[in-house]
């Protein structure tokens, strides 16, 4: 059932507010949690904000528990209240370059290179008034051959070391030919990450260091007090026999990276992650959860917050000013399964699932419970309890 069917408006709705993959936000732009997730997540975040220590939290559910659409509330609610600047990951490789090359190819390139540009480049008074009529693109321009472009290099590795963006002298010096290299390829390729060629911007073991850097400059980029990285649970971590020893010791060495510079830099670690994936990677190095502190375990829905799930969703799908549960009627949810209304990913769907029969039946409003539960039957009368 298409959220486009005219025979939505005679429910009083303008689409299908449950969407039907139940994961992310869907057509939300308010987004808030059950009042008793929100406080505990809330004091969560503030001991992280107050924290000189690993400003890392797990966040642990099971599937269908809300960990994305927790994830996306802290990105939208809450880390701008801190000044930190997001970045979300979903389901990242288990290698560090993995991570590196999709936070890279998310900020793009040529836009890293310009913003850095600006803040380095001219640093004395008469090329800045110069900078006025140029642009990065004019600039690039202008190196045409080698003498221009080591000049530049130069210039901006000087600007790179008074800002102290890094310390490295090959790192600084790589990160200017970042710059510098941007009018040849405005995008960022697997080499730029993993020193197997010759034109790699970074050396053998470097890795972590460039990465740091890179770190530190999108947050003076933005102006941030902070850069956070939101990890929706790495690929293949629950399924052992998919998690070879080379891919479980990269993903350990990558959270170890990730924690290690979030000692050093003004770097949050916000991860979701199943009971079984925290339970193996418990099970492949102790010492990492320990550096977690303690996870925030996702409770089950009550059947109050499960109405309340329900209204913020059709809220801004109603065409008059409905309240409550219209089109549904009041008891709609009272005759499913605990397992139904304690998983909002469950919940969500069995609710789209209603919204579709009622407008394939021509029912008419408002939508009983016999119809919430028909849709519940329909959907898991044969598939085992979650």
């Amino acid at each position: 059932m298409t959220d486009t069917d005219d025979r939505l408006p005679r429910l009083g709705l303008v689409r299908n507010p449950f969407p039907p993959a139940t994961t992310g936000t869907g057509f939300l732009t308010d987004l808030s949690l059950p009042d008793r997730w929100e406080a505990e997540l809330r004091r969560h975040i503030r001991e992280l904000a107050d924290s000189e220590g690993d400003r890392a939290l797990v966040i642990e559910g099971g599937y269908g528990t809300g960990k994305t659409f927790i994830l996306n509330w802290i990105q939208a609610k809450v880390l701008p209240e801190y000044r930190v600047k997001p970045y979300f990951f979903e389901n990242p490789g288990v290698a560090f370059y993995d991570l590196a090359n999709r936070l890279m190819r998310q900020v793009g390139r040529y836009e890293v290179a310009k913003a850095l540009w600006e803040l380095l480049y001219p640093s004395d008074a008469e090329a800045q008034q110069r900078l006025i009529s140029l642009e990065f693109r004019q600039w690039l321009a202008t190196l045409g051959n080698r003498k221009s472009r080591d000049r530049a290099v130069q210039t901006l590795t000087e600007s790179l070391r008074a800002q102290d963006l890094a310390t490295d002298e090959e790192i600084l010096h790589k990160l200017a030919r970042l710059i510098v290299e941007t009018g040849e390829r405005p995008y960022f390729e697997y080499r730029d990450f993993v020193p197997r060629s010759s034109q790699s911007l970074v050396a053998e073991q470097e890795e972590p260091l460039y990465f740091q850097a890179l770190v530190k400059i999108l947050g003076r980029i933005a102006n941030a007090d902070g850069i956070a990285f939101l990890l929706d649970e790495f690929e293949d971590i629950t399924l052992p026999r998919r998690l070879n020893k080379s891919q479980a010791s990269a993903y350990t060495g990558t959270l170890r990276r990730l924690l290690n510079m979030a000692q050093r830099e003004d770097l949050w670690i916000i991860l979701s992650i199943t009971p079984e994936g925290l339970a193996r990677t418990k099970e492949l190095d102790p010492s990492l959860v320990d550096r977690f502190g303690h996870p925030y375990s996702i409770p089950a829905l009550t059947r109050e917050e499960a109405y309340g799930i329900v209204i913020q969703r059709l809220e801004p799908a109603r065409t008059g000013g409905e309240k409550g549960l219209y089109p549904f009627a009041e008891d709609a949810l009272d005759g499913l399964q605990e397992t139904s209304f304690s998983s909002p990913r469950r919940l969500i769907k069995i609710m789209w699932h209603s919204v579709g029969l009622a407008v394939e039946r021509g029912e008419s409003t408002p939508l009983t419970a016999r119809l919430v539960k028909e849709a519940e039957e329909r959907l898991y009368a044969e598939a085992p309890k979650p």
